[in-house]
């Protein structure tokens, strides 16, 4: 269950740069539950990354940190946090 004290995060900002990693073959949508997977061999569990929306476009804090950490779009999501939800270095900004 993610901390109602963190700020969520719209998905398409999260969609947009997954995708612009150019690592992932497709998206697919099933509900409330987004599945990217990822290029190559390896058996597809081990290729998928699932994203679970909390209400209809927006992300978890704890699970978009997590992707901006693992495919190096973490500047990016401060940013955005710093700009759209007054979020900074782990509190809200007056």
């Amino acid at each position: 269950m993610p901390d109602p004290f963190y700020p969520s995060v719209d998905l398409s900002f999260i969609e947009h740069h997954l995708v612009q990693t150019g690592k992932f073959a497709g998206h697919y949508i099933v509900g409330q539950t987004i599945t990217f997977v990822l290029n190559g061999p390896q058996a597809i569990h081990k290729r998928s990354i699932l994203i679970r929306q909390l209400t209809p476009g927006q992300v978890c804090y704890e699970q978009a940190t997590g992707l901006a950490a693992r495919f190096g779009f973490m500047g990016a999501l401060l940013a955005w946090l710093d700009t759209n939800r007054n979020w900074r270095e782990g509190a809200y900004v007056q």
